[in-house]
């Protein structure tokens, strides 16, 4: 791997993502040739960094693979080699690779470069997140794109279950995903996880009712165009399916009535 010195500097760069983000950073120029910091655009991709065997370093997630070599111009991204064109340059402790490089294997594609500025703009990269977690009263709920169902750990014995939801093709490049936890008048805890597309607003809605933190409801609607409330002022809950309303106790969780839709 190349050490290199006072003769890089840096330049801007413009960072265009396919989920809305736009980051003004800067970035490596040296010898003529623009460099992306490796570990920084794989971190906002989404992706998990690690060292490999044999000088590799690794970016990773469920869809990307992105594997370099030190001292080496040769790379692998998805299983596929690729010639990088320079090999990877440390400067000041910071691991860079050519940005053209870098933005094809992120599926963007770099659309300017200012030449007397030197300033970068690339587009199009795709964001790779693929678990989505969030906390409430000492347990951990975790969603993985590569199962698409709830995990659900207790922070504090380790003990962890799986409740099926079945999400599939999730992606943060067109979709916004959130968790939300209410807690009944009655102390239900209900947990709601919605599923949003972007650019339509309908969205994927499931709803899971824990009585004592185990599970008592579940509810599963496939392309809602209208915000639905599933905690009512009266107290009850409303759970929505793809055909059905059911109003739950909130009392005891036992099903009062089953609505058509």
């Amino acid at each position: 791997m190349q050490q290199t010195n006072a003769a890089g500097k840096y330049v801007e760069l413009e960072v265009q993502w396919e989920d809305g983000r736009v980051n003004h950073v800067e970035t490596l120029l040296k010898d003529g040739v623009t460099y992306g910091n490796f570990y920084s655009m794989g971190n906002d991709a989404g992706l998990i960094s690690e060292m490999g065997k044999e000088k590799t370093r690794i970016l990773k997630g469920y869809q990307k693979r992105i594997v370099i070599h030190l001292g080496s111009r040769m790379a692998e991204v998805d299983g596929k080699k690729v010639d990088m064109g320079r090999e990877p340059v440390e400067y000041i402790s910071h691991l860079y690779v050519p940005i053209r490089f870098l933005t094809s294997a992120l599926g963007g594609e770099v659309t300017n470069q200012d030449t007397k500025t030197g300033k970068i703009t690339v587009t199009g990269l795709n964001n790779y997140k693929d678990t989505f977690y969030d906390s409430m009263w000492g347990y951990v709920y975790i969603i993985r794109a590569e199962t698409g169902d709830l995990e659900i750990t207790n922070v504090y014995t380790g003990k962890q279950h799986t409740i099926p939801l079945g999400i599939k093709d999730m992606n943060v490049n067109t979709h916004n995903f959130t968790f939300t936890f209410n807690t009944s008048p009655k102390n239900l805890l209900l947990l709601t996880i919605e599923y949003t597309n972007r650019k339509t607003g309908e969205h994927d809605l499931y709803t899971l009712v824990f009585k004592d933190q185990g599970l008592i409801r579940k509810s599963v609607a496939h392309g809602l165009v209208e915000k639905h409330e599933s905690l009512k002022s009266d107290g009850t809950i409303q759970l929505i399916d793809d055909k059905t309303i059911r109003i739950i106790d909130d009392g005891t969780g036992d099903v009062r009535e089953v609505i058509a839709r």
